[in-house]
């Protein structure tokens, strides 16, 4: 039979529809479709054939065969990292020519003292505030944007997203990008929690409710 499916519209039943013609519709995650292999109605979202058409629709819907492993978020955090060290270095340059400075010790004078000695509590409670900053800030745009993840991410072919699968909100980013402060403490703990974590979630990752899935 060509015509197989069956969508919920309201309270009212319709169809049959054949797949092509249920992917001209304007599905959501949560359309209700009878499938000709269930026996009852279901989220669009919990039909894998449908997965394609809502990729095409920068939906990518996370599944225990496309959650990113530590390796691969490793490799794009190093490659981040890079970036961000040029970001940092033109950040400090601006703040420089404005006439905001910072005594840096250089790597000999952190070998023979601890950097307490070397800095203010002030100007190193302020540095690290900014070198935050810059991270959650540049994580969180990206993440937000249609990227909808880092460049790090990006060359790594890995995506961030929400419990349905859909781009971060802004607020959302910021605050899965200000819990990695929490996800480093301790030896980085909350990172290599994605190791033996069931859905490869790191801390940030559970309290924002957010997944990473390869692409």
């Amino acid at each position: 039979m060509a015509h197989e499916y069956y969508i919920l519209d309201g309270s009212e039943q319709r169809g049959p529809f054949t797949f092509n013609e249920l992917t001209q519709m304007d599905l959501d995650i949560h359309t209700r479709i009878l499938s000709p292999l269930e026996n009852t109605l279901q989220d669009a979202c919990d039909l894998p054939e449908f997965y394609p058409y809502f990729e095409s629709r920068g939906i990518y819907l996370p599944t225990g065969d496309n959650l990113a492993s530590f390796g691969w978020r490793l490799m794009a955090w190093v490659i981040d990292y890079i970036i961000l060290s040029f970001v940092n270095n033109f950040v400090f340059t601006a703040l420089a020519a404005a006439g905001f400075t910072f005594k840096l010790p250089t790597m000999d004078q952190l070998a023979k003292a601890p950097i307490t000695d070397l800095m203010s509590m002030h100007d190193i409670f302020t540095l690290m505030l900014i070198i935050n900053l810059i991270m959650i800030l540049y994580h969180a745009a990206w993440e937000s944007s249609p990227l909808q993840g880092s460049l790090g991410k990006k060359l790594c072919k890995l995506v961030v997203v929400d419990i349905d699968g859909q781009r971060l909100s802004f607020v959302n980013a910021f605050l899965r990008n200000l819990g990695k402060i929490v996800s480093s403490t301790i030896f980085g703990i909350g990172f290599l929690n994605i190791i033996w974590n069931e859905h490869k979630q790191a801390w940030h990752d559970i309290f924002a409710k957010t997944y990473v899935v390869k692409l």
